[in-house]
């Protein structure tokens, strides 16, 4: 899957330690794209203030909180990328932006003129992101306190030092701030989306994975017993339904030969043994057919429509033909054979029941001879020479 920019970006300042835990890989993605967005958007709001017709004491004061700003959030991602710091991180860009916004109301005349009151909205939604109900719930208490006293200084007469003189000024710094508010409040929102869509793709492959491997014999790779057995009946129901009835072929393979190999060799060699078999199987079945592994040395077979009995048995001569070849393995060359038994559906049997009882009974025919298939009486009592 091909990757977006932003990923690249926001993976490279990824600390190890934050793969450990995916709500902290989550808070930290967020982490990380939300200080890119604030390096940015301090960056443009200082060039905004340098290109626009200021005094000089606005421009002094922007220039005392604005580059050492955009150096912190900088610092901080450095530090991200370097050593973690997930929970340091994450208050310390707090601090700086509350900061930020403080400074920024007391040298524009204070809360009852600034345009940049605002923004206070800014450090508890970032705290909320970064931290959860906990530290969000740490910054309201500190933004909501800081702005009753912003509001009570102002009542009792305390000066605000006024950087910004002239009504047009002051219309220009509200477009400014509004842009800005609006900017990190977006960016936030598209980041949280972001990563979070990111997060539940990932949980999808996660939870596909794991049904994957609930579905799958974990040696061979073939379906497991209860995935086999929903895949039959799902067949079988709907063959079923059509007029007349559609034929397929359930088979049961058992191995000849495979317990010695066990004894002798130990279970490694025989899981050797297994893995070899299963491939061979694969390969001699069309993609319309379904084999899966019963337990130990058993496999199950679906033959979707065989259209003659001879096109069948030709199918089943390559099998066990196949099976029957030299196996090499960490102990050498062994070698096994195949017993396979099959009954046809709905000629044999309709229900699932009877089908896998006429299976079995015809690969058990078909063990006296070893080697060999045969099938189920009821439709045809030939069985391989």
């Amino acid at each position: 899957m091909r990757r977006s920019p932003l990923s690249l970006v926001v993976d490279y300042f990824i600390h190890p330690s934050y793969r450990l835990d995916s709500d902290t890989f989550f808070r930290g993605r967020i982490l990380i794209a939300a200080m890119l967005v604030f390096v940015i958007v301090s960056a443009s709001a200082y060039l905004a203030v340098l290109a626009t017709p200021f005094l000089s004491t606005s421009v002094f004061w922007a220039s005392l909180i604005l580059p050492p700003a955009t150096l912190s959030f900088v610092t901080l991602l450095v530090l991200i990328r370097r050593r973690g710091g997930y929970m340091f991180c994450s208050i310390a860009s707090v601090l700086v932006i509350y900061l930020i916004i403080v400074i920024g109301i007391c040298v524009s005349g204070g809360p009852a003129v600034s345009p940049v009151v605002q923004l206070l909205v800014v450090p508890p939604l970032v705290a909320y992101f970064f931290g959860g109900l906990r530290w969000g719930g740490r910054a309201v208490a500190i933004t909501f306190p800081t702005l009753i006293i912003l509001i009570v200084l102002h009542l009792l007469g305390v000066p605000f030092l006024q950087t910004v003189t002239t009504e047009a000024q002051m219309d220009l710094a509200r477009g400014i701030i509004t842009f800005l508010n609006l900017a990190v409040i977006s960016g936030m929102a598209f980041i949280y989306e972001f990563t979070a869509a990111a997060l539940k793709r990932e949980r999808d492959l996660e939870h596909e994975k794991y049904i994957q491997l609930a579905k799958t014999d974990p040696l061979t790779g073939l379906a497991n017993r209860r995935n086999f057995d929903d895949m039959l009946k799902e067949r079988a129901e709907l063959y079923g339904a059509q007029i007349p009835p559609r034929r397929f072929a359930l088979g049961y393979l058992d191995l000849d030969g495979f317990k010695p190999i066990n004894d002798q060799y130990g279970h490694a060699v025989g899981d050797e043994v297994l893995r070899v078999i299963s491939e061979r199987l694969r390969a001699a079945l069309r993609g319309s057919d379904f084999v899966g592994r019963h337990g130990g040395d058993e496999f199950m077979l679906l033959l979707d429509t065989v259209g003659s009995q001879e096109a069948l048995e030709a199918m089943a001569d390559r099998m066990l033909s196949s099976i029957a070849q030299p196996i090499k393995t960490s102990a050498g060359i062994v070698g096994v054979t195949g017993s396979l038994g099959f009954a046809m559906f709905p000629l044999d049997a309709v229900e699932i029941k009877d089908l896998m009882k006429a299976a079995d009974d015809a690969m058990y025919t078909a063990k006296q001879k070893r080697g060999s298939w045969h099938f189920y009486r009821k439709h045809h009592t030939q069985a391989a020479p």
